[in-house]
């Protein structure tokens, strides 16, 4: 192979151009870069923070609903107790009320 002046322009062609050097990144981009990077770290870690916090607020959420839901139970359980009571009682006074007006009917009768 020849050291001919063809040979070395090849050569030089090969080699990195200022204008290929000016599309990398410099120095203060890459610092640029890195406090970005940083700032989306203390971002994320913030918005973990914060997700944990949402999770466990709805975990309360979750026991106070469970919470009144077992208390409805028991008052509708309550409440269809004191019906059903109410209910017996007001049967039970119909049929005594019966019963009264049956006798008195009664005495009246004996009356005449």
């Amino acid at each position: 192979m020849e050291l001919t002046k063809e040979y070395f322009d090849q050569q030089l062609e090969k080699f990195v151009t200022k204008e290929d050097l000016e599309q990398l990144a410099s120095k203060e981009n890459i610092g640029e870069l890195q406090t970005v990077v940083s700032e989306l770290k203390t971002d994320m870690s913030n918005l973990k923070t914060d997700v944990t916090a949402f999770q466990d607020d709805i975990r309360l959420v979750k026991f106070t609903l469970q919470e009144i839901n077992q208390t409805l139970a028991a008052l509708n359980k309550r409440d269809k107790e004191d019906s059903d009571s109410f209910a017996k009682t007001l049967v039970q006074h119909e049929e005594r009320l019966i019963a009264v007006e049956q006798t008195l009917k009664n005495l009246k009768l004996k009356q005449i």
